[in-house]
C-alpha cells in the first residue's frame, strides 16, 4: 500500500507511522511524500525518526541502531526512519530533555536553511520577469508554489522552535525544583 502525505512535523509523522502500524501496515520506505507500507501483524512495530547531524554519520548511526536491535528502514538525505519490534516498553530515540532540545534545534536549522533557499528562489522568480518586463502565467504558478513551500517551511520552523522552547522551559522548571 502507498500513501501520499506532506508532513513537516517529525512528531506528527512518527505518530502517523505508529497509527498505521497499529492498523497492521508496516512502514517500509519514504520517497518524495510517498509512504510505502506492507501488511504485518497489528502493532508489531514502533517507529521513530532521526535527523543526522551530517550524512557522514550514517554508517555509525546504522551500526549503533543495529547493536540496539533497532532496524534502519530508510534514509532521505539526513532524515532516517527506524523501527523496532514493539515490546510494550515504548521506543524513543531522544528520551532526555537535553537531547530533545538539541534534536529540535537540528531540525530548526534544516528548516531555516530550506526556508532561506525558498525565499531566494521566490525573489528570483519575482524579479527576473519584472526586469525583463515579461511576466507570464507560468511565473505566477511558480511564484505560488514557491511561496506555498516557503510558508510551510516557516510554519515548520516555528513549530519546532515552540517544541524546543517547551522542553527548554521543562528543563528550567526541573532545575528550579532541585
Amino acid at each position: 500500500m502507498v500513501k501520499f502525505k506532506l508532513m513537516y512535523d517529525k512528531d506528527e509523522e512518527v505518530l502517523s507511522l505508529n497509527e498505521e502500524a497499529n492498523k497492521g501496515n508496516a512502514f517500509r520506505k519514504f520517497f518524495l511524500g510517498f509512504y510505502f507500507f506492507e501488511k504485518s501483524e497489528e502493532g508489531k512495530y514502533i517507529y521513530d525518526i532521526d535527523l543526522l547531524s551530517s550524512c557522514k554519520d550514517f554508517a555509525n548511526f546504522r551500526k549503533f541502531m543495529n547493536d540496539s536491535n533497532v532496524e534502519v528502514l530508510n534514509r532521505w538525505y539526513r532524515w532516517v526512519y527506524v523501527r523496532k519490534v514493539n515490546d510494550s516498553k515504548g521506543f524513543e530515540l531522544y528520551s532526555d530533555v537535553d537531547s530533545k532540545i538539541e534534536h529540535y534545534h537540528k531540525i530548526m536549522k534544516l528548516f531555516k536553511a530550506a526556508f532561506i533557499i525558498e525565499v531566494v528562489c521566490l525573489f528570483v522568480e519575482i524579479f527576473i520577469p519584472l526586469i525583463n518586463k515579461r511576466m507570464e502565467i507560468m511565473n505566477f504558478i511558480f511564484i505560488s508554489i514557491i511561496a506555498f513551500f516557503a510558508i510551510c517551511l516557516y510554519g515548520a520552523y516555528t513549530k519546532m522552535s515552540a517544541k524546543a522552547g517547551f522542553y527548554k522551559q521543562q528543563k528550567d522548571n526541573i532545575g528550579l525544583a532541585d
